[in-house]
């Protein structure tokens, strides 16, 4: 899965995806007033290290289950971390007060998890 997101092409697709999502839960959450588009280049380069690092640990961890329900299957865990990591990006790097946006950005990022695209497409 992590060679899937290596290449020039696919990185640069993981960045816009996690700018789309942070940008889509952050005006979801917050007024439009306080979305900060600087703040939010940063945070889905952020996003976009972590998306990396799930990817890493699936492909370590699981040896890359060849059958497409197995894949399936193991779907949740990826899309745990990266809603844990979308958790603390938005507490931590984009400031979203309340704890049930925080847990809203969450769930968003876990949701739209970029992983499911290489798990159907690998």
């Amino acid at each position: 899965m992590t060679q899937a997101f290596l290449q020039p092409w696919a990185l640069a697709a993981l960045y816009l995806w996690s700018f789309g999502v942070l940008s889509a839960a952050q005006l979801t959450i917050r007024l439009i007033m306080a979305f900060s588009v600087r703040l939010t280049l940063v945070a889905a380069f952020v996003l976009t290290l972590a998306a990396l690092g799930v990817a890493a640990l699936y492909d370590l961890l699981l040896d890359s289950p060849s059958s497409l329900t197995m894949r399936l299957e193991l779907a949740p865990g990826p899309m745990l971390l990266m809603a844990l990591a979308g958790f603390a990006i938005a507490r931590w790097l984009l400031r979203i007060r309340r704890l049930r946006g925080q847990i809203i950005a969450g769930l968003m990022v876990g949701l739209l998890d970029p992983h499911l695209f290489t798990i159907l497409l690998i």
